[in-house]
């Protein structure tokens, strides 16, 4: 052990993560994978000490569902040239006002986040600009606006 002291060692420890991050983070894995009682009990005692916090940490961590939809987003619009993007809690926000249903049909299930506007028409990637919609409408609208995909819906009603 390189220090006796424990405030030096922890020191020399962080040093050590900062210096071998891969390293350090397979070792946390392992550790982990090796004691999942003590790492839910540390868990536990971290949400106990602080719910708001550790609500905030989930909810920005990139593998929410909402936070990836909003990362693909904002990459897309940025190759696009889109401006400015929404961010993942303005995009749960809005699929939680439509019921977590399809703004189109009402239908439930996994949403995209569809422009009314399509990027490549010139539409911004703000939040004012998208609705949840089923793959199934998302592909279908394709490149159409809002507008125009709705009197598609209605002619295709009407038809019936």
């Amino acid at each position: 052990m390189p220090y006796a002291d424990p405030d030096k060692r922890r020191a020399y420890g962080r040093e050590w993560m900062k210096r071998n991050p891969e390293k350090a983070r397979a070792a946390m894995r392992r550790w982990r994978q090796r004691h999942p009682d003590v790492h839910a009990a540390q868990s536990r005692a971290l949400y106990a000490r602080d719910p708001r916090r550790f609500q905030e940490r989930t909810d920005a961590s990139p593998n929410r569902p909402s936070v990836r939809r909003a990362m693909h987003e904002r990459r897309r619009a940025r190759a696009l040239g889109a401006g400015p993007h929404f961010t993942a809690a303005e995009w749960t926000a809005l699929v939680a006002g439509y019921g977590n249903l399809c703004a189109y049909d009402g239908a439930p299930g996994p949403l995209h986040a569809d422009h009314r506007v399509p990027l490549a028409r010139g539409g911004t990637n703000e939040i004012q600009n998208i609705l949840p919609a089923c793959a199934r409408c998302n592909l279908r609208k394709h490149l159409m606006t809002e507008d125009e995909f709705r009197a598609r819906l209605a002619a295709e009603r009407n038809a019936t």
